[in-house]
């Protein structure tokens, strides 16, 4: 896999877009100052190729999602050898904080130059499976074939043999070998343990499960049954007698219930006659009540009418004084109307003075304006004076704003000062803050520690009943010297320790949410205190041209011009006062009274006309309420004497006639309330007599007993008792029968799965006890040294120009220097060159060995020195330039700035506000 480009945004500390071409790279040093994102730049690598990076893996990744931003996006175009040629693929993810979010594609570039999606619509797993079946290595054989930490194998080549075997095991990742031996053993125990399970299920729960048992049971149920047949015959007969009571009583409640309702029915009999009396007398005087409601209308109609006549005498003398009024009213009018002809000439004089009195007016005077040295009206003077003189006023004004805005600008400096103040307080807090959550992160590292070594010691105190001093264990077969703790020790231990682990990881959140809004807060200060002092600049600046444009527009305005404005007003002012105080007004006040007299004139001629209608209207009104009253009273007198004559007849009086009236629908009602009782009545005797003979031919000439019933009842009850707690006795006894034959068989199933488990347990103890001694690792790991070497061997033959080459001397690591005749000394006493050289040698013949049959076709390497001097300077030089020689794209992650000059290429990192940057410069 060669790199092609690189595009990434909102990665790390790459918070803007940024692009990375790789085309004609092949010897390339990443420079740049710590905290720049050079790693970053790897991890964005790995991160578009397999989702995860080498520091993070594959969890907590919305760490590389820069700070502020909502989502990160990266893309890496590279190449791969093909038997056709190159081909070029496109990778591409993007990350944001919610999973929705998050999208993946790969693509293939056809020879046409356009991009083909490798796998449409398909999820981040597909594609990540896809990729790797590209590449040919999972994530983490990349990470350690591609990314070479030169530091780790400058410890391999000085290490110990031990060291070396633990250094290399952990780079190659042979620490699964150790894995095994931990599952194996793990699996012995957890089937030991699930063994002693069985075993004391067996001998606890399951020790009185037999075949005798469930035939007890079964004889017990069979007894039972005989029981309760016996029961649910006697029900049967019980049932049949409670049933024949049943009805008896039925009908003896019946007929005694009829019997309360006819007695009831016979006591009604006195209130019915009288209800039916009284409709009798109401149908008598029907014929009055008409007569009477036919008076007392023709008596209330009498006195309205006689009452509006009245009302109309009144409303006709009032309409005869009403017009005699108007009528003196306009003879007024018509007086005053002989004045107009005087007052229109008095408006017309007045007129001039009004028309001097507005000009007086909009020139901004009063008739009361005087002045000891009055000039002549002139209109273009007066003009000419007043626009200076309103200049100058708004000289003035300004003047007084540009005071104010000075002393704002002052109070802006003052607010300018203590938000630099404010700044460098929240500054030294951040400082505080980092190194106060450093700290906080190494005492929770530690805490962490502490809490899994706990959950060891508790996972093998789980054993501890099983361990005797002095005897052998039985896991792994070994004489037992001291016991564990117990587990209940252990567990309040584990228990504390958790809870200090959980307050630690809450502080540490809480610390750095504190870390991220101070630094927020700075952020916001300082371009805040930025755009203050760039504002307070321009605005002083402002200021002085202001007050310079003010001096000089008042120092070009002569004289006095408001004094110039007086006096000619003051002229003007004369003139209107020699016309009187408020000539406008008096014109104003002729006018009205002109209006007022001919308006005063057309209404008196109206309401003269509107008065004399009013009054012949009264007139006629007056003769219709007086015929009206005469005919009402004819009427009255007609209908009283009617109802005389059918008073006399009936011998009764008008207030005895109202008082036995009742309406028909209420006559009607007590008519037929009386027919309804006497069929009631006669309905009850009917049934009474029907139940009487019912009941007789129930008892079959026997008495009837109360007694009966509740007897029979209550032996129901018991035997219903008796046969529902025999069945439940029956239910329990078949229930532990089948529960008995169940257990029963899964004693059986337990004991055969004892025998499985025991098998199963000693294949993995045997297992464990094989990967137990260290023989295995030790095995593979001196073969893969052995391989390591020799490839190691070549590689630095190689880039030494034929100088070197790597050997075993007594168990360590050491070079022969061909160039002296092949002599052998330690690799402690090579320089810090050649120690660069042989490690890097270690570093690719590993790459090249975890690569297998792939040709890798780049490679990122971490110097790891501080300083080079001159000599080991040019041999780390030449043995780049070698390996680029080699058809490899190899860059060099170095802070060492005399070997970035000598490479060819430099990808220069820079950091800032914005987010950092990377630039590719050709030396």
């Amino acid at each position: 896999m060669r790199p092609l480009h690189l595009t990434l945004s909102g990665f790390t500390a790459f918070r803007q877009h940024t692009e990375l071409d790789f085309e004609g790279l092949d010897l390339f040093a990443v420079v740049g100052p710590t905290g720049s994102g050079k790693s970053s730049l790897l991890d964005a690598i790995t991160f578009a190729l397999y989702g995860q990076t080498a520091r993070l893996g594959a969890t907590g990744l919305d760490a590389l999602i820069s700070q502020g931003e909502r989502a990160l996006s990266v893309s890496l175009t590279f190449e791969l050898p093909a038997e056709t040629g190159p081909q070029v693929y496109r990778v591409a993810r993007s990350k944001g904080r919610k999973t929705a979010e998050n999208e993946t594609r790969l693509e293939h570039r056809q020879p046409d130059g356009r991009w083909k999606d490798l796998a449409p619509g398909a999820g981040q797993r597909v594609v990540s499976a896809r990729i790797q079946e590209l590449l040919g290595l999972d994530f983490r054989t990349f990470a350690r074939s591609v990314l070479l930490p030169q530091g780790e194998f400058a410890r391999l080549l000085h290490g110990t043999g031990k060291e070396r075997q633990d250094l290399l095991g952990e780079l190659m990742g042979l620490d699964s070998v150790r894995a095994m031996h931990r599952y194996a053993g793990e699996q012995a125990k957890a089937l030991s343990f699930e063994l002693s399970s069985l075993h004391a299920l067996l001998e606890n729960e399951y020790a009185g499960v037999s075949p005798a048992s469930v035939r007890e049971l079964r004889g017990a149920r069979a007894t039972l049954a005989e029981k309760l047949d016996t029961w649910q015959d006697e029900r049967e007969e019980v049932m049949a007698g409670l049933t024949r009571w049943q009805n008896i009583a039925g009908l003896w409640q019946s007929r005694e219930d009829l019997q309360r309702r006819l007695s009831v029915q016979q006591g009604r009999q006195a209130e019915v006659e009288r209800g039916s009396e009284r409709a009798a007398q109401a149908r008598r005087v029907a014929g009055i009540l008409p007569l009477i409601d036919r008076e007392g209308r023709a008596r209330i109609a009498l006195e309205r009418e006689e009452s509006e006549w009245q009302g109309a005498q009144a409303q006709a003398q009032q309409a005869e004084q009403a017009a005699a009024q108007a009528q003196a009213a306009q003879q007024q009018a018509q007086a005053a109307e002989a004045q107009i002809p005087e007052l229109e000439a008095r408006a017309e004089a007045l007129r001039d003075a009004e028309a001097l009195a507005a000009r007086l007016h909009r020139a901004g005077g009063t008739p009361e304006h005087r002045h000891p040295q009055p000039l002549p009206w002139d209109e273009d003077a007066h003009a000419a004076a007043k626009a200076d003189a309103d200049r100058l006023d708004k000289l003035r004004l300004e003047s007084v704003q540009l005071k104010a805005e000075q002393v704002s600008w002052q109070a802006d400096q003052e607010r300018q000062k203590a938000e630099l103040a404010l700044l460098e307080r929240r500054t030294a807090e951040l400082e505080r803050s980092k190194e106060e959550g450093l700290e906080r992160a190494d005492t929770l590292k530690s805490a962490k520690a502490r809490l899994e070594q706990l959950r060891t010691e508790a996972g093998l105190a789980a054993y501890h009943a099983a361990l005797k001093e002095g005897e052998p264990c039985p896991l792994c077969g070994s004489t037992v010297h001291a016991l564990p703790p117990s587990p209940e020790h252990l567990s309040r231990q584990l228990d504390e320790q958790a809870r200090q682990v959980q307050a630690l990881e809450n502080d540490l959140v809480e610390r750095r949410g504190e870390f991220a809004a101070l630094k927020e807060e700075i952020k916001s200060l300082t371009a805040q205190t930025e755009k203050r002092r760039s504002d307070l600049t321009d605005w002083e600046a402002q200021l002085k041209q202001r007050e310079q444009d003010n001096r000089a527009a008042t120092e070009r305005i002569a004289g006095n011009p408001a004094e110039q404005v007086a006096r000619l007003l003051a002229g003007l002012a004369e003139q209107v006062r020699s016309f009187g105080p408020h000539p406008a007004a008096e014109r104003q006040k002729a006018q009205a009274h002109i209006t007022d007299i001919r308006r005063s004139l057309t209404a008196t001629t109206q309401a003269l006309a509107e008065a004399s209608s009013a009054a012949a209207a009264a007139q006629a009104t007056l003769r219709s309420a007086e015929a009206n009253a005469a005919a009402r009273r004819a009427e009255a007198q007609e209908a009283a004497q009617e109802l005389s004559s059918a008073l006399q007849a009936s011998g009764l009086s008008s207030e005895a006639a109202k008082a036995a009236a009742l309406p028909e629908s209420e006559i009607t009602a007590l008519e037929q309330a009386a027919q309804s009782w006497q069929a009631g009545l006669d309905t009850l005797s009917a049934q009474e007599a029907a139940l009487s003979e019912q009941l007789s031919a129930a008892l079959a000439g026997a008495e009837y007993d109360p007694q009966a019933l509740p007897g029979l009842s209550a032996r129901l009850h018991t035997l219903d008792a008796q046969i529902a707690a025999g069945r439940s006795e029956a239910g329990r006894l078949e229930a532990h029968e089948k529960s008995a034959a169940e257990r029963l068989a899964r004693k059986e199933e337990i004991e055969a799965q004892t025998v499985g488990l025991s098998e199963r347990m000693d294949t993995w103890k045997t297992l464990a006890n094989s990967l137990k001694a260290n023989e295995f690792q030790q095995f593979l790991l001196a073969e893969v040294e052995a391989n390591l070497l020799t490839g190691a061997g070549h590689i630095l033959h190689d880039i030494s120009d034929g100088r070197y080459r790597l050997t075993l001397d007594g168990g360590d690591y050491a070079v022969q220097d061909l160039w002296n005749g092949g002599e052998t000394r330690g690799v402690k006493t090579l320089s810090g060159g050649e120690t660069f050289l042989a490690s890097l040698s270690l570093a690719i013949a590993l790459s090249d060995y975890l690569a297998g049959n792939r040709i890798l076709g780049a490679l990122f390497l971490d110097e790891g020195f501080g300083t080079l001097d001159p000599q080991a300077l040019e041999a780390v030089a030449g043995a780049l330039e070698n390996l680029r020689t080699q058809g490899r794209m190899v860059g060099v992650v170095t802070h060492v700035e005399s070997l970035s000059e000598r490479l060819p290429t430099q990808l220069l990192v820079s950091k800032s506000i914005a987010g950092s940057t990377v630039m590719r410069l050709e030396s």
